[in-house]
């Protein structure tokens, strides 16, 4: 796949080894080309001619489905105002799917994890009961972190941890992490071409409150455009 995206001039970004590039030499347009496996989404402003000449150069290389205007991309739903030029990014239908798989209908949540909890380190022998289903709803709740819930990401991480040796009381932390996302799986990304707001950086420091390893840690969120 890469050798055929370099094939037309793309060019790799270098910070995201899924990202691809292409300049226009004459005119300086551009098209942007995101590959996940065997998925390619062509993106641009607005030099649609240029997109649909490099959209054909590939589809004449690689046999595939042309889907035209995206959608639907890798379980992301993604919608479009174009009188107001934002763009929406969900994946509520994904998400809805997890929540039914494992029966969480009830008692929402406000939180992705309860005010001043701490993970504990499981000493005892863990529940077979609860491990496979444990290791299956982290699995699922990583795919939909990476994809478009990225203030779950601290949670995530502490429950993955746990997966070698976990106890009840990590199971239950994580059905409440499903409540939360109950609260909110209709939730959307918002990309607002308008907005007039610069980058704003939020971080956080637990103070080492890690009871395994006692390191100082510190979270960073960032957004790059306000809506």
């Amino acid at each position: 796949m890469t050798k055929l995206m370099l094939a037309p001039r793309f060019k790799w970004y270098k910070s995201n080894t899924s990202v691809y590039y292409f300049i226009d030499e004459k005119t300086s347009k551009f098209v942007i080309a995101i590959v996940y496996v065997d998925d390619v989404c062509f993106m641009d402003l607005k030099y649609f001619p240029l997109l649909l000449k490099l959209k054909q150069k590939f589809i004449m290389k690689w046999e595939c489905c042309n889907l035209r205007e995206t959608k639907k991309f890798l379980e992301m739903y993604i919608s479009h105002n174009y009188k107001d030029q934002r763009i929406f990014i969900d994946q509520s239908e994904y998400l809805n799917k997890i929540l039914v798989h494992f029966n969480i209908e009830t008692n929402l949540t406000s939180t992705s994890l309860p005010l001043g909890y701490m993970f504990k380190p499981n000493n005892k022998q863990y529940n077979p009961n609860f491990h496979q289903k444990y290791q299956q709803m982290v699995g699922f709740l990583m795919y939909l972190m990476i994809g478009s819930c990225f203030d779950i990401g601290f949670a995530i991480v502490k429950l993955a941890q746990q997966m070698a040796n976990l106890s009840n009381e990590h199971y239950w932390a994580e059905l409440y992490l499903c409540r939360h996302l109950l609260n909110t799986y209709k939730y959307q990304i918002v990309y607002n071409r308008l907005s007039n707001k610069s980058v704003v950086v939020h971080s956080n420091s637990d103070w080492a409150q890690d009871l395994e390893s006692h390191k100082f840690m510190t979270d960073y969120f960032t957004l790059i455009v306000m809506t």
